[in-house]
């Protein structure tokens, strides 16, 4: 059965890392990031381990270290992962597992962000190898110019919002219309500026009530973006 794919929001919850090697220093670094507070558990780990945002306790895991948890990583040697999965389930508290991704909760994607864009790649715990090389390939494609035309229609959507805000069906035909990959190959061409003036031109027809037939099209070609 498929997993369901989320983004969680983890600003200033409490989330629990048991173990520091790689695989833990990784989760920390992606949580830290998000702006969790992370408690780590391990045994090994010392000073030099401290960091903003992380409560470091160099001690064995324990079922008590799960109290006040809305997420688990076990990433310690797999015995030590079995009981962290075993307790934080008897807890009802979602847990990840590295040694065993079934016996967990959830797996992780391989993830790469520039931005405000975020591509995952999941392969559901059976090859993370693939999955990182997967989403490598993919961001490779995508490169810098998606990531910007991302951060320009976050810029920009509120103006569409203002001008258009009592004609939903000019939104979704100008919202679906900047969403064609079009814009990419243009940031690529000519650079960010010639996007910002094409987005601004599009907005300004259907604004004037002259939106091209080109741009009514591209707009209904598939089910479109959330126009809310």
């Amino acid at each position: 059965m498929a997993g369901y794919p989320i983004e969680l929001e983890l600003r200033g919850k409490r989330v629990l890392v048991v173990g520091l090697g790689p695989v833990g220093r990784r989760k920390v670094a992606g949580l830290i990031a998000t702006g969790a507070r992370v408690l780590v558990v391990d045994p090994a780990a010392g000073e030099a381990d401290r960091q903003a945002g992380v409560e470091i306790r160099p001690e064995c895991y324990r079922a008590d270290h799960l109290q006040g948890m809305v997420l688990v990583f076990a990433a310690a040697p797999a015995a030590v992962n079995r009981a962290v999965v075993a307790d934080a389930q008897r807890a009802g508290v979602w847990v990840g597992s590295a040694s065993d991704p079934r016996e967990g909760d959830f797996t992780v994607p391989a993830v790469w962000r520039e931005g405000p864009l975020t591509l995952t790649v999941s392969t559901s715990g059976a090859s993370p190898a693939l999955a990182a090389a997967l989403r490598d390939r993919a961001a490779e494609a995508l490169g810098p110019a998606a990531a910007g035309l991302v951060a320009l229609l976050a810029e920009l959507r509120p103006e569409v919002l203002a001008r258009l805000g009592d004609q939903a069906e000019g939104r979704r035909r100008v919202l679906a219309d900047w969403a064609d990959p079009r814009w990419i190959e243009l940031w690529r061409a000519e650079g960010p500026e010639a996007v910002r003036r094409a987005l601004g031109e599009r907005l300004e027809r259907e604004a004037s009530g002259s939106a091209s037939v080109l741009g009514d099209t591209q707009g209904r070609a598939g089910d479109g973006p959330d126009t809310r």
